[in-house]
């Protein structure tokens, strides 16, 4: 696991809201996308469902769900769901969001980027 800060665009595709830069930590052990209570309170992305999640430290608590976070990075975009984390600062970038853009978290350059096996669009493993 590796863990670093990069630099997204996260906006509300149901509303058409301008994007907003966001700083997340890049975490390949964290499986969700993380939002910060001011993203949500900017971007007023809708609640889908309330979720259990577990930290680091093994605790849990309950947080809201959202959907229509529209991410970029790396020249790459999707719509994600993603939990609200109402006393952080940065978001977190997990697992979902890079596996189904196809990127790769490198923690020894600590850089995120392309895949290059498919440099033009995400590549999904399948079957």
């Amino acid at each position: 696991m590796g863990v670093f800060y990069e630099t997204i665009l996260v906006r509300n595709v149901l509303t058409g809201s301008e994007p907003v830069e966001l700083m997340v930590k890049v975490d390949t052990g964290a499986t969700m996308l993380v939002l910060p209570g001011w993203i949500q309170e900017q971007l007023q992305f809708p609640v889908i469902r309330r979720q259990l999640v577990r930290y680091a430290n093994e605790a849990t608590e309950e947080r809201e769900v959202v959907y229509g976070v529209e991410v970029t990075v790396c020249g790459r975009t999707g719509v994600f769901e993603a939990v609200i984390e109402p006393a952080k600062r940065y978001g977190l970038l997990g697992s979902i969001v890079m596996e189904t853009l196809d990127l790769i978290a490198d923690p020894r350059s600590q850089r995120l980027y392309v895949n290059p096996r498919s440099p033009e669009l995400p590549m999904a493993e399948i079957e």
